[in-house]
Order: C-alpha cells, then sequence, then structure tokens
C-alpha cells in the first residue's frame, strides 16, 4: 500500500486534470521550498493541468514559483466557471480537500454539475483522511481525539460514498493509503502496527481515495 501522493499521481498519470485545492494553505510556502506540494508533482506527471483554490495568495505564490495555469474559483458557491468547462479535463483531483470545506455537500453538487455539463469520461478523485484508520482507532483506545484544527469533517469510506451518492455522484473505486508518521522510535512501532492492520483489511489504512463519475 503506497503513500497518498504516490496513489493520486498514478490515477492522473497523462491526464488532463483539473486540481481543486491547488494551494496548501498554511503550509504553501513551506511545502514549495521543500518541494513536497502536490501540484508540482501533477505538473511532471499529468498531460495538461490547471490549479483551482480559493486561496487567492496561494495562487499567486504556484504562479511565482511553478508558472502553470491557475483559477480562483469555490465550487461551493454554485456558480461554475467558462475557463474550467474550456480546457476539458477528464480528471477532477480534490485531493484532502472535503474535509476542510464548511458546506461540503454544495462543494460536491458544483463539481458534479460541471462533471455533467464536460460529458461522459469525467473522473472525480476526492482523497481524505479515514475515520476507522488504525491510528486513529489506537488513539481513541488511550482516550485521546486528533484531529487536524482546521478539518470539519471525518469520513468512514461508508460515509463519503453516502454523501457523494446524494450530491449526484456514483462511487466507482476505492483505494486506501499510508501516511509517514515520522521517524521517531514511537512513529516506526505506531507506522508497523497500522500497516500491519492495513494489510489485515484496508479499511484500517490512514487515508482513502475515492474516485467517482456523475450519475445521469
Amino acid at each position: 500500500m503506497d503513500e497518498r501522493d504516490e496513489v493520486l499521481l498514478r490515477l492522473c498519470k497523462g491526464r488532463r486534470v483539473l486540481h481543486v485545492g491547488c494551494a496548501d494553505h498554511p503550509l504553501t510556502v513551506d511545502r514549495l521550498r521543500d518541494g513536497s506540494i502536490l501540484h508540482a508533482q501533477l505538473m511532471k506527471n499529468a498531460a495538461e493541468v490547471l490549479g483551482v483554490d480559493v486561496d487567492h495568495e496561494g495562487i499567486e505564490l504556484l504562479r511565482t514559483h511553478l508558472g502553470g495555469q491557475y483559477l480562483v474559483q469555490d465550487f461551493a458557491d454554485g456558480n461554475g466557471s467558462a475557463a474550467v468547462a474550456q480546457f476539458k479535463p477528464d480528471v477532477i483531483l480534490a485531493g484532502d480537500v472535503i474535509e476542510h470545506v464548511r458546506d461540503a455537500a454544495s462543494f460536491l453538487r458544483g463539481i458534479s454539475a460541471l462533471m455533467r455539463e464536460l460529458g461522459e469520461g469525467v473522473d472525480l478523485i476526492l482523497s481524505t483522511p479515514n475515520g476507522l484508520g488504525a491510528k486513529t482507532l489506537l488513539n481513541t483506545l488511550k482516550g485521546v481525539e486528533m484531529i487536524h484544527p482546521d478539518h470539519v469533517y471525518v469520513f468512514t469510506p461508508a460515509s463519503l460514498a453516502r454523501l457523494v451518492s446524494d450530491c449526484g455522484l456514483a462511487p466507482h473505486s476505492w483505494f486506501f493509503y499510508h501516511v509517514n508518521s515520522g521517524a521517531s522510535v514511537r512513529a516506526r512501532v505506531l507506522r508497523a502496527i497500522c500497516h500491519a492492520a492495513a494489510r489485515l483489511r484496508p479499511a484500517f489504512a490512514a487515508g482513502q481515495v475515492l474516485v467517482c463519475r456523475a450519475t445521469a
């Protein structure tokens, strides 16, 4: 089982990618500096990429450091973009975005409307932390709930599938991924436990990727 970016890059390789949430607020500067920002890797891996984000400052940072094509766009507001439709993506990638969006249903409905406008053959790839992850369960046993301070949702595979289905999207395929938790002794032990749990059942992995298609 791979880490998140390896899974996403494999699914996007050689395709025309609309990258929703292409900046990484508040870590955009740091990840541009250390080369870990996903958008930079996509630009090398995909046939063509259009970056979209609600973060004006983040978009300008990407444009300055990486070049490329960008739009400031919020799919949750219900307003489409002619420029997005003209780009004609065959895949829409929202990597670890949905857990940050306060109105996740409006966000997904906006994307599903765009997919119907684009026609058949367009995939939506969503990645998000997995509420059933072994690390989460271990922390729960210790009486600790650890969640990113900017996250407003935690999805299990079933709850994510229900949400996308309610928003005009059909789940097509699932993938799971590991997260590198550091190099300390504790982190290595925890990683070994989580990897063993994921081998037993992939849905115990730290993160999930759901590929969706628009319903008729």
